[in-house]
């Protein structure tokens, strides 16, 4: 039997990697706020980023840029080749051209700036 309704749906899973305990928190809650997404993993740091994601195998990342052990960017490189499906975004204070461009060019999806972009980031889980 297909499955017809958008209410049907399977729900989406999310590894979130940041090392602020306090954004990390912010957006497991808001996560929670939308019923297609759920929580599959956490990570504080890159290491843990690349680990959770690689066992967990989520079909959506949410990673900062600086972190300690790897950045968002060495994670973004040293991820399998990418998984059809899977959806990565990059939040982040350092927002700048050139490190937008090589997260994009290294598998994101989106790059956002934490401050000035997360109602756009936002929007876009709305659309997820």
């Amino acid at each position: 039997m297909r499955k017809s309704s958008e209410h049907n749906r399977e729900k989406l899973r999310a590894v979130i990697a940041d090392d602020s305990d306090h954004v990390r928190q912010g957006l497991v809650r808001l996560l929670a706020a939308f019923a297609r997404l759920e929580l599959a993993g956490e990570a504080e740091d890159g290491l843990e980023a690349l680990a959770a994601i690689e066992r967990l195998d989520p079909d959506l990342v949410i990673l900062d840029m600086r972190m300690p052990g790897m950045t968002g960017l060495e994670v973004l490189r040293a991820l399998s080749p990418e998984r059809p499906g899977r959806v990565i975004i990059v939040l982040s204070a350092m927002a700048d051209e050139g490190c937008k461009e090589a997260c994009i060019q290294s598998g994101a999806h989106h790059f956002f700036d934490k401050i000035t972009e997360f109602g756009k980031f936002i929007e876009l889980l709305k659309t997820l």
